[in-house]
């Protein structure tokens, strides 16, 4: 008890304050967005009341973090350039609200001191999303239990019906960045906890792993697959004395795919679907399957950034650049709906053209650099997380995307600049 208190009071009331804030922000971010905002301002207003600008600046300045805050905030200017591009204003201005936390994640947490932000409350602000990520597995799958035993009808246990808080392309970059965090504690820990405690965490990776692959999102089940082979080979050929859990844990979560499918519980084998759907898509290129609406996404995404290079149409008008173009071209499955380019770097060239593509490459790249220049396991795979999810997702045009990966980027660097 006296050790969760020092958590949580320190000698300045302003950081204790922000502090229960980050962790609610991070703990919600599991369930739903609504807290987000509200959290956001209180935070914003916490943070310009304490007002001591020239400490703050220090604070920066002696975490030598000035790359980091320049890359972080670097971003918040694709909105900026894109509402001045924008005929429609008002769309633009939506943007803004989804950015925040590009701007306060950086903003925030890179002013506070090392020695209170440091990586002990880091580490458990990312325990606790672990616990609130795990409490969503438990929930969604209860809920779905709880039909299947009603009607005996195993849809229920289908990603369509397990996205019952969140899309499921998200809560599966949650699962795996909680499936990360707690392998990188067992193999660095794993000797300091007890045996009980390991178990516990053996149980949640598996719990985590079946999540993954139930929920079915493709990007999902690839990084997932490709984190785990990197992290294992990462470890087998540069840190020998962790062979053993390294590969008792990736047998752990290859055997949670292989039980899944022996099993039968995914009703549906959606990466098999999909390579069908492209297979088929010159025959078919009207499909109205998710793999095919985005296929013809894609191909009138760069139809539109063809002609409006260098400098894209803005984030208010980039909505109705995409849906003028389905219909002079007849795309009929993708008429009528209100949908983004589904790829970020497409989405960015046709918003706000190369230079809007540069701020994206810049702000996902530096954390992939920085972990490299670490040796930091976890913030290089985060970085290659988002790298690949963004290719199939607008995840920086949503608040479930922006949200999170905003504070993920800066909570890991700063935990990467404690070890």
């Amino acid at each position: 008890m006296t050790q969760f208190k020092k958590l949580f009071i320190t000698d300045s009331v302003p950081f204790n304050i922000f502090y229960a804030l980050l962790c609610i922000a991070m703990v919600s971010l599991a369930f739903t967005n609504w807290l987000m905002l509200p959290v956001a301002v209180l935070m914003l207003l916490n943070w310009i009341i304490e007002w001591n600008w020239k400490e703050k600046w220090q604070n920066v300045k002696s975490q030598k973090a000035i790359p980091a805050f320049i890359c972080f905030l670097i971003i918040c200017l694709h909105p900026i350039i894109g509402f001045f591009l924008s005929s429609n204003k008002t769309g633009a201005m939506a943007n803004f609200d989804c950015s925040l936390w590009f701007l306060l994640a950086p903003l925030t947490l890179l002013t506070y001191k090392p020695e209170h932000l440091n990586r002990q409350r880091i580490r458990f602000i990312f325990w606790g999303f672990c616990l609130a990520i795990l409490i969503h597995i438990i929930y969604i799958f209860g809920v779905a239990l709880g039909k299947y035993a009603h009607t005996h009808n195993s849809i229920y246990f289908y990603y369509s019906s397990l996205s019952i808080l969140k899309h499921p392309s998200y809560v599966a970059l949650y699962i795996i960045t909680a499936f990360l965090f707690l392998l990188d504690q067992l193999i660095r820990y794993h000797k300091s906890y007890s045996r009980l405690f390991c178990i516990c965490i053996f149980i949640t990776l598996g719990i985590y792993a079946i999540a993954i692959l139930q929920l079915q999102s493709k990007a999902g089940i690839l990084s997932f697959l490709l984190a785990l082979t990197i992290w294992f080979f990462v470890h087998f050929f540069t840190k020998k004395s962790r062979i053993i859990p390294g590969a008792i844990i990736l047998l752990l979560a290859f055997g949670s795919l292989i039980f899944i499918y022996k099993t039968g519980w995914i009703v549906k084998n959606r990466i098999s679907e999909t390579i069908e759907q492209i297979e088929n898509h010159k025959d078919n290129p009207y499909g109205r399957n998710s793999s095919e609406i985005r296929l013809t996404l894609w191909h009138s995404s760069s139809e539109v950034i063809k002609k409006t290079l260098p400098w894209g149409v803005g984030t208010g008008d980039a909505g109705d650049a995409l849906r003028l173009n389905s219909l002079t071209h007849n795309y009929r499955n993708v008429i009528g709906g209100h949908y983004n380019a589904h790829c970020q770097y497409l989405q960015s060239l046709l918003e706000t053209g190369i230079i809007g593509l540069l701020l994206l490459l810049t702000y996902c790249s530096y954390p992939l650099i920085e972990g490299l220049r670490r040796h930091n396991l976890l913030l290089c795979t985060f970085a290659l997380l988002v790298l690949l999810n963004i290719a199939v997702e607008c995840m920086f045009n949503v608040r479930s995307g922006v949200d999170f990966i905003a504070l993920t980027f800066v909570l890991c660097f700063l935990n990467t600049r404690r070890s």
